[in-house]
């Protein structure tokens, strides 16, 4: 794993054409391995560096590279497209939004629909619904708890009743 990360280090010099630490120069003393990866890489980075290519590219090849980008870049222009198809949606919305307007200003008209005031015997009904509801939940909570409460407060008086004679009964 060190030989790694020193061989990375090594590498990272090299290709970024800094001079090694000393760190690093010290451990190429110490092993035949690295001494021997930085020969090898400072090799390969002076033969990679020192032959640049040389591409041959024929004159008819660059010529039908080039008429094929002209011709592409002339293809790109949008074609006449009928307006038909992107008009669908917007009117769809357009007729929609009509007929919610013209709903609304039909029924804001009509007396009908107007709110009518409740009769009192009505009311009266629905107030002594809710009272008895309303006493109903107020209620239930210490009906149902009552008898597990009485039975907790009979379990603590046994178990005080139990402490108290275990202590009696110690020496």
């Amino acid at each position: 794993m060190k030989s790694w990360l020193l061989k990375f280090k090594i590498s990272n010099a090299l290709n970024d054409g800094r001079p090694l630490a000393p760190a690093l120069k010290n451990a190429l003393t110490q092993s035949d391995e690295l001494r021997r990866f930085e020969e090898n890489s400072s090799a390969l980075a002076h033969a990679l560096k020192s032959q640049l290519p040389n591409p041959r590219v024929s004159g008819p090849l660059h010529a039908s590279i080039m008429r094929a980008v002209r011709t592409a870049h002339h293809a790109a222009v949008a074609e006449n497209q009928s307006a038909w198809p992107r008009w669908i949606p917007v009117s769809a919305a357009a007729v929609l939004v009509l007929c919610g307007a013209l709903l609304v200003f039909e029924f804001s008209n009509n007396p009908s629909s107007k709110v009518q005031p409740a009769d009192s015997q009505a009311l009266a009904a629905a107030s002594a619904a809710m009272e008895a509801v309303g006493s109903l939940v107020r209620e239930a909570p210490a009906a149902a708890w009552s008898p597990l409460a009485d039975e907790m407060q009979r379990l603590d008086r046994d178990l005080v009743k139990t402490k108290h004679f275990l202590f009696a009964s110690l020496p």
